[in-house]
Parts: C-alpha cells; structure tokens; sequence
C-alpha cells in the first residue's frame, strides 16, 4: 500500500536544485512525498519512496529531501 502526501513550499527568492539546470523564479511549489507501507513491523510504519517537486513549465522533478532543506535554508537566509 503506497500513500501520496502534498505540501507546498514558499521560495521568496530564485532558487536552484541538484540535477535541474533552470534557475528558478520565486514563489510557491508543490512538493509531493510517496511513502510505502512496510508490513515487516507490527505497527504501521510509512518509508519515503520518492520526493518530487512540481516546477513550472515542467513535469514533477524529483529531489532528494535533503537538498530541498537545504535550498529552504539558504531562501531563508539561514543556510
């Protein structure tokens, strides 16, 4: 059993990310996480499968959470 969870981030300036060669514009973005039920456990546990983020003009990319963090930070002045 797979689950689809949708946040949305807030960019206030232009942004790059790892493996997208477009500098992109400031705004608000779509980032959605799939996450897989593991039957191994006797308690429900959800693992990350995939991370996209869904960027203008494009289709959904997919990013590694760690560099969207880090992309959040530096936005924020705090990387």
């Amino acid at each position: 059993m797979n689950r689809t969870t949708s946040t949305r981030v807030t960019f206030t300036r232009a942004f790059r990310l790892p493996g997208v060669e477009d500098l992109q514009p400031p705004g608000t973005y779509v980032v959605e996480a799939e996450e897989e039920l593991l039957q191994s456990v006797s308690f429900p546990v959800w693992q990350r499968v995939a991370t996209v983020i869904l960027l203008p003009h494009r289709a959904a990319v997919a990013i590694e959470p760690a560099d969207l963090a880090t992309a959040l930070a530096l936005d924020a002045g705090t990387g």
